[in-house]
């Protein structure tokens, strides 16, 4: 387990960030642009001194006020990847490689130099320089460089903020790979919800110097609304590829209490897969409606109603254990005569987010 709390005061802002999170798999910290995540990672990592400090992962103190311990960056031997890589301009890339590992004493050596590399598909760059790769091939050379140097804590400030689709889509798979095969506990900042879901199991969002919400990213996409403000209120199910019907392009998942058949996705037999859907897209009928182009209509029941905001209602619905939501019109939740308890079919179509 990691253990955090950092306070520094500025002229016009206030840091007051305490945590924990799993050491462990990726952590996301979600926040928008001002809400003091980069001055929080920089706390963390020993290059801002905060008023006050404190960091324990697992039996190991990092920061501690009251036994006045403070690490240097140095010694914490966190890895840090920027946005803009940071990849040494004067070295080649296997130079740059090579300058994290060579300052892992060889016993502690926990990644192999020469599999990584293969792993990282970096085998072909290694005599290039970095103005002479791509925006997608610096951030993994600076992601292969970060783990060479065998971290206690990977931290990675959206990196991939500054690539394009093609780019993100390129890299996608090294931090899948990061996340599968090392034990390395990371950090990754990112805005977009759809790279969080692909990438996090664990999310700790931050607003105004605080981190007001923390869990499990599936049941915060329901309860947080800060979390999905951009796409509006919205819901996560998961679960694997059960069949592919290659004629129609049509894939069905099992998510254990229902199934989900999803159009037009190159997904694979057993695939675990995370389905993002939004509250504006799920619409309500009384009865099961045969005659629809629909792919998903499932029995469920209504748990909650909120209040009305801008003419529309926030219907909470349970499919068994999984909730659901769906925002209606004032008009459609009177005219169906909605309220807690009452029994009715949702429709929608979902979005499939590789895991």
């Amino acid at each position: 387990m990691i253990k955090a709390h950092y306070r520094k005061s500025f002229a016009n802002f206030k840091l007051d960030a305490e945590f924990e999170m799993p050491d462990n798999g990726i952590t996301i910290l979600f926040g928008a642009s001002g809400s003091g995540k980069s001055t929080l990672l920089n706390c963390i990592a020993g290059l801002e001194k905060a008023d006050t400090a404190y960091l324990k992962i697992n039996e190991t103190d990092y920061d501690n006020n009251a036994s006045n311990i403070r690490l240097s960056c140095q010694q914490r031997q966190f890895g840090y990847v920027f946005q803009d890589n940071r990849l040494f301009p004067h070295m080649t890339v296997l130079d740059n490689l090579r300058y994290g590992y060579k300052r892992v004493e060889p016993h502690k050596q926990a990644v192999d130099f020469n599999k990584l590399i293969e792993k990282f598909s970096l085998t072909d760059l290694l005599k290039q320089y970095p103005h002479q790769l791509s925006g997608g091939q610096k951030q993994r050379v600076a992601l292969a460089r970060s783990i060479l140097s065998n971290p206690h804590l990977l931290i990675l400030d959206e990196p991939m903020s500054a690539l394009d689709y093609a780019a993100k889509q390129e890299l996608f798979p090294y931090l899948e790979c990061i996340h599968k095969e090392l034990t390395i506990p990371i950090i990754y900042v990112s805005h977009d919800l759809k790279e969080v879901l692909q990438l996090g199991d664990y999310i700790l969002i931050m607003d105004n110097g605080k981190i007001i919400d923390h869990g499990d990213i599936v049941d915060l996409c329901v309860s947080q609304p800060l979390l999905t403000q951009n796409e509006g209120a919205s819901f996560i199910l998961q679960g694997n590829v059960i069949n592919i019907d290659e004629k129609h392009c049509i894939t069905t998942v099992d998510c254990k209490e229902h199934k989900l058949l999803l159009s037009g996705m190159p997904l694979e037999m057993k695939q675990k897969v995370r389905i993002l859907a939004h509250a504006k897209d799920v619409s309500l009928s009384l009865t099961h409606v045969s005659d629809s182009s629909i792919l998903n209509i499932l029995k469920a029941k209504v748990s909650k109603i909120h209040n009305p905001d801008n003419g529309k209602q926030l219907i909470e619905l349970n499919i068994g254990e999984t909730k659901i939501l769906s925002m209606l019109s004032i008009r459609s939740v009177n005219h169906l005569q909605l309220k807690p308890g009452v029994n009715i079919f949702a429709q929608f179509k979902a979005t499939a987010i590789v895991r």
